[in-house]
């Protein structure tokens, strides 16, 4: 009879959605995983493109993860001290601004490959800030009986994000070029 009770009360990933904070943050979190494995592409496309260099666009990479490496237990403390929304919302504030430099530069004929390994870096920083705030912020939007679906369906948005953002930056890089693809993510930032 236990085991009975205990299936009917269990919950489907998808049903964590059901709680408004979650949904939110789901939702959003979605929107933004999209935009930065778009950002991650268009920054390597666009390295090859000033440089021609596999070199430098690999060092694209290790601009955006290096941040979370040398920041992450420091934003840990940071997350864990202050308000956590407006933590998250001046991370992405930062982003929008620097993505809209970008943008300003690309047009202008003056982001040259440092420029962008600087701006990448920053968006990194910015992640590596972003992060343990908002994980904290995902905790506590939901039931602590229902955290397991809730990471599950946040790796599910994250993962999908992975296949669909670079697909969609190629589209906007190949319609819009370098300056249309940079202005265009920090509208959506």
């Amino acid at each position: 009879m236990d085991n009975r009770r205990h299936m009917t009360t269990s919950h489907s990933t998808w049903s964590t959605l059901r709680h408004a904070p979650f949904r939110g943050l789901w939702g959003s979190g979605s929107v933004y995983f999209i935009g930065n494995a778009m950002q991650t592409m268009a920054a390597a496309w666009m390295m090859v493109e000033l440089t021609g260099s596999s070199f430098l666009a690999a060092l694209v990479q290790t601009a955006v993860f290096l941040p979370m490496f040398l920041f992450a237990l420091p934003a840990g403390v940071l997350a864990d001290t202050t308000d956590r929304r407006r933590l998250i919302l001046i991370a992405l504030g930062v982003l929008a601004a620097m993505a809209a430099l970008l943008a300003v530069l690309v047009l202008a004929g003056l982001a040259g490959p440092a420029t962008l390994l600087l701006l990448v870096f920053v968006a990194g920083s910015r992640a590596a800030v972003l992060s343990p705030a908002w994980n904290s912020a995902l905790g506590d939007s939901i039931p602590r009986a229902e955290l397991p679906q809730a990471i599950t369906a946040v790796a599910i948005a994250y993962n999908a994000a992975r296949a669909v953002g670079p697909a969609l930056a190629g589209v906007m890089f190949a319609q819009l070029g370098r300056a249309g693809s940079s202005s265009s993510q920090s509208s959506a930032h």
